[in-house]
């Protein structure tokens, strides 16, 4: 009766030590982001959950603003639009900090103002933009995060009411900066 009381007592607290051996930790960051992309910029607050072990899964929504510019079908192109994304991160370290790979998917309902010589009016369009991107979580005093990061997307228009626009199609690089708090 002795050896499988102690068996079992070993077993168990070799369970319990080798459970509290878990790295990493939960956390949760909060802050705003900056990306640049060639049609303008992009606006937007984020929420990231990082699990224990080299995982994030990210929530976004923002605001996105077309410059002005020459296209093919019309003398000037602009807008701006509302929208969100969903992301995941795979960090190299246990930890979520350091470099990172991640995939993106953003949707965004544009309103596009264009015009030609005569006359003026506007598209409106749900644009789908996934994308693969790379960056860099700095940590300070394991509250305070800086991200910058650069994403390779495509843009695919999902749907156009009006007039067909030059936007909303094709690859567009992104270069960005997040920041904010970790809790």
């Amino acid at each position: 009766m002795k050896k499988p009381f102690t068996l079992f007592l070993s077993f168990v607290l070799l369970s319990t030590i080798a459970r509290s051996q878990d790295f990493g930790y939960n956390t949760v960051d909060v802050g705003g982001e900056y990306q640049w992309h060639p049609d303008g910029m992009i606006t937007s607050l984020q929420i990231a959950f990082n699990s224990k072990v080299h995982s994030s899964f990210l929530i976004r929504g923002g605001y996105n603003k077309v410059n002005v510019k020459k296209t093919t079908l019309h003398d000037s192109e602009e807008g701006t639009g509302w929208g969100g994304s969903l992301g995941y991160r795979y960090y190299v370290g246990v930890i979520p900090r350091r470099f990172f790979v991640g995939l993106r998917a953003d949707v965004w309902n544009m309103n596009i103002h264009h015009s030609v010589p005569v006359s003026e009016s506007s598209s409106k369009l749900i644009v789908f933009q996934p994308g693969l991107e790379t960056g860099y979580t700095i940590l300070i005093n394991e509250q305070f995060f800086i991200t910058p990061s650069i994403t390779a997307s495509t843009q695919i228009t999902l749907k156009t009411e009006g007039d067909k626009v030059d936007y909303g199609q094709g690859f567009k690089p992104m270069a960005g900066v997040s920041a904010g708090w970790r809790f």
